[in-house]
């Protein structure tokens, strides 16, 4: 899907594969493929991973993964899976059914709402 007109963000949804093994939510890649925005991201080294429950109309998400980059964020600059045990759920409770993912390079690398100098999509 097509992010904040170059920030993309891939993924395939899938079950969990054993029940003492982390819940698999989604396979993420993350890609930035405008010059500009690469410019404008530069030194930031902070991807969140936002999840929402598709079907509720509250604001609140449902977790967020945080990955620190070692490199300014060009190309696909981020791909690996999102599981029950790298999401920071905020009220706990069971996996939404329906999903909405918001991808984030955050400038000062703290959790919270977006922010000027953040890149989201």
């Amino acid at each position: 899907m097509k992010l904040c007109k170059s920030l993309l963000l891939a993924l395939s949804l899938a079950g969990a594969t054993s029940a003492f093994a982390a819940e698999k939510i989604a396979s993420l890649e993350v890609s930035i493929d405008d010059a500009a925005l690469v410019k404008k991201d530069a030194g930031i080294r902070t991807l969140f991973v936002i999840v929402y429950d598709a079907d509720s109309p509250r604001p609140m998400p449902y977790g967020a993964m945080k990955v620190d980059l070692k490199d300014d964020a060009k190309g696909t600059f981020y791909t690996g899976d999102l599981t029950s045990e790298n999401v920071q759920t905020m009220a706990g409770g069971p996996l939404p059914k329906n999903i909405r993912l918001k991808a984030r390079l955050d400038k000062d690398g703290s959790a919270g709402m977006d922010a000027a100098g953040d890149l989201t999509g």
